[in-house]
C-alpha cells in the first residue's frame, strides 16, 4: 500500500531494516495459536542466517545484535504484545529474537500479557474505548514499576474530497482524477460521504452495503472486464489499488483479493477515525 511503502521508506533513511513477517490467513488477523510458533523460528533462523557472522564479537565471541523494534497494528499489536510477553517471561527460548522497543498501534494488550521494554502505545482519537484500555494497562504496569510506555493520540478523520482516491494513490496511474471523482460521486449518491462537507456521515463499518456496492463496481474484476473489452488497456496491468510493481515476486491470488479488498474500506475508516474492530 502507499502508506506501507511511506513507512518502509521513512525507517530506510533513518537506517532501519525492515523484516515483514505474513500471517498464515492472509484474510484474517493475527493468531497467536497459529503464528506464535512459526514467527519464533522464521525470526531466530533469519537472525541466524543472515546476522550471526556480522554481529560476532572479537575473536568469533557471542555475536551483538543490534537493537529489534517491533511494530503491529490492529491484531498485530495484539500479537507483538504477546510476543513481547512470551520474550519477558523466556527469553532464552526466543534469543537472540528479542526486542529492544515496540510500537503498537489501535489495539490495546491483553490484560494478562506483561512486559518491561520502552513502548509507544498509539490510539485514534474517535476510538475510545480502545484509549480506556490502553490507559488502564499502562496505569496498572507503572504501579508496579514496569515501562516506560508513552500513549500517543492520533488523529485521522479528513475530508473525502473529489480528488482524494487520486492523491492517496497518486502512484498509481490506474486511479485518475476521472475515476477518483466518478468514487466520490458513488459515496455523495449512496449517503456515505457529505455532498456537501465531503466529510464522512458514519461509521463506514454501518454502511456495509454501499461500501460493498461502490467497492465491487471497481473492483479488480470489473475493472479487467473493462479492460478486455477496451483496446487501449490491457488487462494483465491491472492490478488493486495502490499496489506497486516493484515487487520481488508477484502476488498470491489471497494476497491479490486482500488488497483488492481494503483500499476503499480502509481509507473511509481513517477518515472516519474510528477503529472498525470496535
Amino acid at each position: 500500500s502507499p502508506q506501507g511503502r511511506k513507512m518502509v521508506e521513512m525507517a530506510t533513511e533513518m537506517g532501519i531494516g525492515i523484516v515483514a513477517f505474513t500471517k498464515s490467513e492472509e484474510l484474517g488477523c493475527w493468531n497467536w495459536a497459529n503464528d506464535g510458533d512459526t514467527v519464533k523460528k522464521l525470526a531466530k533462523k533469519f537472525i541466524s542466517s543472515r546476522l550471526s557472522k556480522a554481529c560476532a564479537g572479537p575473536n568469533g565471541s557471542d555475536a551483538v545484535y543490534p537493537p529489534m523494534y517491533a511494530f503491529g497494528a490492529s491484531s498485530g499489536g495484539s500479537f507483538v504484545g504477546m510476543l513481547s510477553s512470551q520474550m519477558k517471561q523466556d527469553p532464552e527460548e526466543y534469543a537472540p529474537f528479542l526486542f529492544s522497543a515496540a510500537n503498537i498501534q489501535i489495539m490495546a494488550p491483553n490484560e494478562h500479557d506483561h512486559w518491561d521494554i520502552p513502548t509507544v502505545f498509539t490510539t485514534m482519537s474517535g476510538d475510545t474505548q480502545t484509549s480506556k484500555r490502553v490507559q488502564d494497562w499502562v496505569n496498572n504496569e507503572m504501579q508496579v514499576g514496569k515501562g516506560p510506555y508513552k500513549i500517543i493520540t492520533t488523529s485521522g478523520r479528513k475530508p473525502i474530497h473529489v480528488n482524494h482516491f487520486a492523491r492517496v494513490f497518486e502512484d498509481d496511474r490506474q486511479m485518475s482524477d476521472r475515476i477518483s471523482g466518478s468514487i466520490h460521486q458513488d459515496l455523495s449518491t449512496l449517503g456515505v460521504v457529505n455532498s456537501s462537507t465531503d466529510e464522512v456521515f458514519a461509521n463506514p463499518r454501518f454502511a456495509k452495503d454501499a461500501v460493498m456496492s461502490i467497492w465491487q463496481k471497481y473492483d479488480l474484476l470489473s475493472r479487467k472486464e473493462v479492460a478486455n473489452d477496451s483496446k487501449h488497456v490491457d488487462a494483465s496491468d491491472v492490478h488493486p489499488f495502490g499496489v506497486s510493481k516493484r515487487l520481488m515476486r508477484s502476488l498470491k491470488k489471497e494476497e491479490l483479493d486482500d488488497a483488492d479488498s481494503i483500499w476503499l474500506i480502509e481509507e473511509l475508516n481513517v477518515a472516519w477515525d474510528e477503529h472498525e474492530i470496535t
